[in-house]
């Protein structure tokens, strides 16, 4: 089995919005779905403990091209602790028995630093890589937890913090009630 080969898109990476395929790059608006495009999908969620309930925090569709400037704008510090933290806390191996399983779906389920099922986590950040309408298995969608999304914040300088702010804060009008603070602690282009 190829880990780069294409498969549809599931309901999950769709816009909380408008329930449909996410079709323009947030930051430069170009079309996604042309079939040659490759770009990234991130979701933030968050779950009620005790109800079986949640909501969308923020999603949004970028494309390669728009988060490579992304990264670029990132402090090589942050980039490097960063790289570091998923090298020293991620199980490539599990990872890649999951691909060659025919099982990379469940990368979404638990989260690939802490192991923590998406029910058990009070908010979670899926991310997917996507060509046109398909998911690009050779890099499959993954979860991450809260806590984890935490540690990685602590590993960012403020400079990479402000950029990541200034990002959310041109796209996103949040509701306050699903925030405790207005830090980009849940905004993070991985």
């Amino acid at each position: 089995m190829r880990n780069d080969r294409l498969k549809p898109i599931p309901r999950e990476f769709y816009s909380a919005s408008t329930g449909v395929l996410f079709a323009h790059c947030i930051e430069c608006d170009k079309n996604l779905l042309d079939g040659d495009t490759e770009y990234l999908i991130e979701k933030a969620v968050k779950n009620y403990p005790g109800y079986d309930a949640q909501d969308t925090i923020f999603d949004y569709a970028i494309c390669l091209s728009c988060a490579h400037q992304m990264h670029s704008k990132m402090s090589a510090e942050s980039l490097n602790k960063i790289q570091d933290y998923f090298n020293e806390n991620i199980d490539f191996a599990h990872k890649q028995q999951l691909m060659e399983q025919g099982q990379a779906e469940m990368m979404t389920q638990t989260c690939m630093i802490k192991g923590t099922p998406r029910d058990g986590s009070s908010e979670f950040q899926l991310y997917a890589h996507c060509k046109g309408n398909q998911l690009v298995m050779g890099n499959p969608p993954y979860m991450i937890s809260g806590e984890a999304m935490e540690e990685i914040i602590e590993l960012l300088s403020e400079s990479t913090k402000d950029e990541l702010g200034g990002f959310f804060n041109k796209h996103f009008s949040p509701d306050p009630d699903l925030f405790e603070n207005p830090t980009p602690k849940r905004l993070i282009l991985v």
